[in-house]
């Protein structure tokens, strides 16, 4: 998120090296820079409406890539800007903002009002700025600085550790790992937090695992771009040598989203800043060039990942970028990028099973925007 980042995005600026140039394809080389440019663009017809490369031989499962979307803006009642979503199903969408909400596909819902009508929460009826995570429509989180958990249908609570939340991610509702400000990472038994050893002072802004064994987070220092990914074994902390993901590090290319799973026989995790990088089976990380080059060795930040396996998975950006992971090629939505826009910007995304969904805000008003893979 744009905000997220003081301009510095300097410091998630990173330069690159130039790309191969694709004589055949006035769009560019295939975003998968593993593939050679000629061997795509040959099998390619040389029409300059058609997406580059996704769509050549190459890509045995260019299907993955075909969503139907729709843009809602200025539908919800009250709302400027959205900060959490989850999907649940194709329709069947959490949504937060200033109050929580359900979209079935075509409506938006207040969902029930004693949910929220916690003093903290109904002194102004402001949940913006929460993301979330769920395991249900009655059992979720709500995270920004503090975290609320909704236990049922009619109570929700909040919870205090010491510091900042920024995100949280568990196997289930009593085992909870939160992660904040200055390094904090909490443990949630369902009982009490516990505070754990991070290493680091660094803020700490999203976290994502597989199971209570394999965990992992990422963050930077606002003021210097300074980066840190971790992982949790099931016992301790450590920090990863990021000079093994790329070239990372102060002025370059800070560290925002983390995302991992396992699927298939597969294990992936996928970190990404001003590029992606992703690691599969425990083997070594490989960078991926996408289409969020600003010019001048400026990019916009990418800032999380959401997915259902290791080659089905999306990344979104600031200014409305998204990008799709089909196991060989990255597909770029570029119909709904635009950096540039002073009133636009995407602040969450959830992808589960066919259906995608992003939320922010776009020309002062609150932004859904929902897609179906055919």
């Amino acid at each position: 998120m744009r905000n997220l980042l003081p301009a510095l995005l300097i410091g998630l600026i990173l330069a690159c090296g130039m790309l191969t140039s694709c004589k055949k394809h006035i769009n560019g080389p295939p975003d998968d820079t593993s593939h050679k440019c000629d061997t795509c663009c040959d099998t390619c017809k040389k029409d300059t409406t058609k997406p580059p490369c996704d769509t050549c031989n190459i890509n045995k499962d260019s299907a993955a890539h075909a969503f139907v979307w729709t843009e809602f803006i200025d539908k919800i009642p009250g709302e400027a800007n959205l900060t959490g979503v989850w999907v649940f199903g194709p329709n069947d969408i959490m949504i937060c903002g200033n109050s929580l909400w359900h979209f079935d596909g075509t409506n938006f819902t207040l969902i029930d009002e004693s949910l929220t009508r916690h003093p903290t929460i109904s002194a102004n009826g402001a949940l913006n700025g929460n993301i979330i995570f769920a395991f249900g429509k009655t059992d979720f989180w709500l995270v920004r600085g503090i975290a609320y958990h909704s236990t049922d249908a009619n109570h929700i609570d909040d919870m205090r550790p010491p510091g900042f939340l920024n995100a949280c991610w568990g196997t289930k509702s009593s085992d909870m790992f939160f992660v904040g400000n200055a390094g904090y990472i909490y443990h949630y038994d369902g009982t009490s937090f516990t505070q754990m050893n991070s290493g680091t002072t660094k803020d700490i802004g999203q976290i994502w695992g597989t199971s209570s064994t394999n965990v992992w987070a990422s963050g930077w220092n606002p003021s210097t771009a300074a980066s840190v990914l971790l992982h949790y074994n099931g016992s301790t902390w450590s920090e990863i040598d990021l000079s093994k993901l790329g070239d990372i590090g102060v002025g370059k290319s800070a560290l925002i989203g983390v995302w991992a799973c396992d699927s298939s026989n597969k294990h992936i995790t996928v970190t990404c800043g001003s590029f992606i990088y992703r690691t599969t089976d425990n083997n070594l990380w490989r960078s991926d060039t996408l289409k969020n080059s600003l010019g001048g060795g400026s990019y916009s930040a990418l800032d999380q990942i959401r997915g259902n396996s290791s080659t089905d998975f999306m990344v979104q950006g600031s200014g409305g970028y998204l990008s799709h992971w089909n196991g060989k090629t990255w597909f770029f939505y570029n119909q709904f990028y635009d950096y540039s826009a002073p009133d636009y910007d995407i602040n969450a995304l959830s992808f589960n099973g066919n259906t995608a969904a992003m939320v922010g805000f776009k020309n002062g008003q609150a932004y859904l925007l929902v897609g179906h893979r055919k």
